[in-house]
């Protein structure tokens, strides 16, 4: 759960693949207040990290990168629940993931559908 929201509420058929394609749709979400007082309506990608759970905070970091990215830094995944959403903005967005002592990676968005309603 991410406050009210379930991932049914926020995608379908969400996957990774091994290069990194994210594929699936990305569902409309009208505002989601939990998620930001003012940035609140769009395309919201959750991502579930289970190595994350546990561990220190800032064992792994998410940036999300391309037009209209807000955020200038690594967010730490959640250490509670492993848990990290993004609003994506255009499918020219990447999220790269660097976990401690392992090599980055990154999430190509080209191929989700993000659904305007």
């Amino acid at each position: 759960m991410f406050g009210e929201k379930t991932v049914q509420d926020l995608c379908e058929n969400l996957s990774i693949d091994d290069t990194g394609n994210v594929t699936g749709a990305l569902k409309h979400v009208e505002n989601w207040t939990e998620f930001s007082k003012t940035d609140n309506t769009g395309n919201f990608i959750p991502l579930y990290f289970e190595e994350a759970k546990g561990q220190p905070k800032g064992i792994i970091k998410c940036e999300l990168k391309g037009t209209g990215a807000k955020l200038k830094k690594p967010v730490a995944v959640d250490e509670k629940d492993g848990l990290i959403v993004f609003q994506v903005h255009n499918q020219d967005n990447t999220i790269e993931i660097t976990s401690k002592g392992k090599e980055t990676r990154t999430l190509t968005l080209t191929s989700l559908e993000l659904r305007e309603e």
